[in-house]
């Protein structure tokens, strides 16, 4: 052994004379990208169940590229090698010490599952195949990322049985789509019943170990009736998500009384009672509600005890008590429409005689006036033709900005002249939107010019493109399109408000689908003719 060390050191100080480096090979660096997992990397598999192609990293990467030679590839022996990792990557391993978050957009954007340190399987029904970026992001969200089966402080929780047993799906993020095959689908990992099966519409109880309310809902992308579960609340879910569970949000402390939808007017929420003079059986509200639904398990319904419970409540309300300190306003038809009853905050009290038993959707509004509408569908003619240039613009404005907080949903195909309509089958993601109501990008904007200024854009971006001059990027004037894609080929609409800021219909696919937000993109403008 010493005569190893001697003979070293001497080929050391000689190599060292002459100038040459030498010294023991030094083990392959996790940075290297040899196509190897090894400790302290986070690792892409071209396969499900960690099978095929590797691709291991130990820093972030925001753009993966997308063609060889210089996008980031499968280093490793197997199925993918050398093919790019960008929406190719099926299953993962994290052996660093950080949570890895994996983006379904480049720039470390959108969707995104956390990965927890030691986690090993597949990735998420949104990133399966659908990776673009990742980013390593210390101890944040570790258990999402490590769905471990165990419910931990600091989770949301699945039950497959009744009275939180059988197996568990844990999480401490929301999730919009849970999948609906493995292997990517959000499933059960804890021992017990239900091990391995899918977890959409086959939750039957939960645990809020979380300090935030989670909002189960009945449709995915956080859509549709909904649960909302306060923090500690351990137990089944209500019969209208008991096994029809398809998305959760957290979302902080809101919705505490209509979240958790007891059956208990408490305050700070709308309340009808199912009998007149306040009694019977309670469905209570803290948020505003555009389509009640008719039958069960799917209907909001009266939850309290007494006559009516378990029944839907449209067109079954009797009477009413507003404990909230806002305005109410109780519509004759679905989607804020028809005849309205304006509830003061403290009322409480009997329905009118247009709206006794003859509910159909509420609305929380800020001033004491219920808003006019049609209910989405009618007809009737334009808005203002009077005026200059600029007077027209700012009534189109005014338009698109009223329907701002009106709680409409992205729907494709939705949304005409006279405001938000039932949308159609099927957008290029194939999005079945007929029973969606709201806007879609085009239906917005032909919307506020006819409302404004009398003005028929046209139904769809193709059409609008055509209704007055190409402008710049640079020359936005407030009041202008923006435009996305080439002139022939578009795809996004929104109108420029002026100060870098627009207002849109767009994702995310909820109820603030349309609203205002900073110009992200664009390609040209269109300044209308008027």
């Amino acid at each position: 052994m010493r005569r190893a060390s001697a003979l070293l050191a001497v080929i050391s100080l000689v190599a060292s004379i002459l100038g040459i480096a030498v010294g023991v090979a030094a083990p392959a660096s996790a940075a290297a990208r040899d196509g190897v997992c090894d400790s302290g990397e986070f690792c892409y598999y071209y396969n499900s169940n960690n099978a095929g192609s590797v691709s291991d990293f130990t820093a972030s990467v925001g753009d993966y590229g997308t063609t060889q030679p210089s996008c980031y590839d499968f280093k490793g022996s197997g199925n993918g090698q050398g093919e790019c990792i960008k929406n190719n990557a099926a299953s993962v391993w994290n052996r660093s010490g950080e949570t890895v978050r994996v983006y379904f957009n480049t720039g470390h954007g959108g969707v995104y599952q956390n990965i927890g340190p030691g986690y090993k399987g597949q990735l998420s029904a949104e990133l399966y195949n659908n990776n673009a970026s990742h980013q390593f992001v210390g101890t944040a969200g570790t258990d999402t990322g490590a769905r471990s089966g165990t419910c931990e402080d600091g989770e949301f929780c699945y039950y497959y049985n009744s009275g939180n047993a059988g197996s568990i799906s844990d999480f401490t993020e929301s999730a919009g789509n849970y999948g609906t095959a493995q292997p990517t689908c959000y499933d059960f990992k804890g021992s017990g019943n239900g091990q391995g099966e899918c977890i959409k519409n086959n939750a039957a109880s939960v645990w809020n170990r979380s300090d935030q309310t989670v909002r189960v809902y009945f449709n995915s992308y956080y859509e549709g009736s909904y649960q909302d579960v306060a923090p500690g609340y351990k137990g089944q879910l209500n019969s209208t998500v008991y096994n029809n569970n398809a998305s959760h949000e957290f979302v902080g402390t809101a919705g505490a009384g209509s979240g958790s939808r007891s059956g208990t007017c408490e305050s700070g929420e709308l309340c009808y009672y199912y009998n007149s003079g306040n009694a019977g059986s309670i469905s209570d509200f803290t948020d505003s509600v555009g389509d009640y639904g008719t039958t069960q398990p799917s209907c909001y319904d009266f939850k309290g005890s007494g006559n009516g419970q378990g029944e839907c409540i449209k067109n079954n309300a009797a009477s009413v008590w507003n404990r909230s300190g806002k305005t109410v306003c109780v519509f004759y038809n679905s989607y804020y429409g028809g005849s309205s009853q304006a509830l003061a905050p403290g009322f409480k009290g009997q329905l009118n005689g247009t709206l006794y038993n003859n509910n159909a959707s509420h609305k929380f509004i800020s001033g004491s006036e219920c808003p006019v509408s049609g209910g989405g569908g009618g007809g009737g003619g334009g808005g203002d033709t009077s005026g200059d240039y600029d007077e027209k613009v700012e009534r189109v404005i005014a338009a698109a900005l009223s329907q701002v907080g009106q709680g409409y949903t992205y729907s494709w195909g939705g949304g005409n002249k006279y405001g938000p309509t039932y949308g159609i089958c099927c957008s290029p993601s194939g999005y079945d939107d007929r029973s969606r109501y709201g806007y879609d990008c085009s239906g917005l904007t032909q919307y506020a010019f006819w409302q404004g200024a009398g003005i028929d854009i046209g139904t769809y971006t193709g059409a609008q493109v055509g209704k007055g001059t190409v402008v710049s990027m640079s020359n936005l004037r407030r009041g202008d399109l923006i435009m996305w894609g080439g002139y022939s080929s578009t795809y996004h609409v929104a109108i420029y408000l002026g100060n870098g800021q627009m207002v849109e219909s767009s994702w995310p696919r909820t109820s603030d689908s349309v609203h205002v937000t900073n110009v992200y993109g664009g390609d040209f403008g269109i300044r209308v003719n008027m």
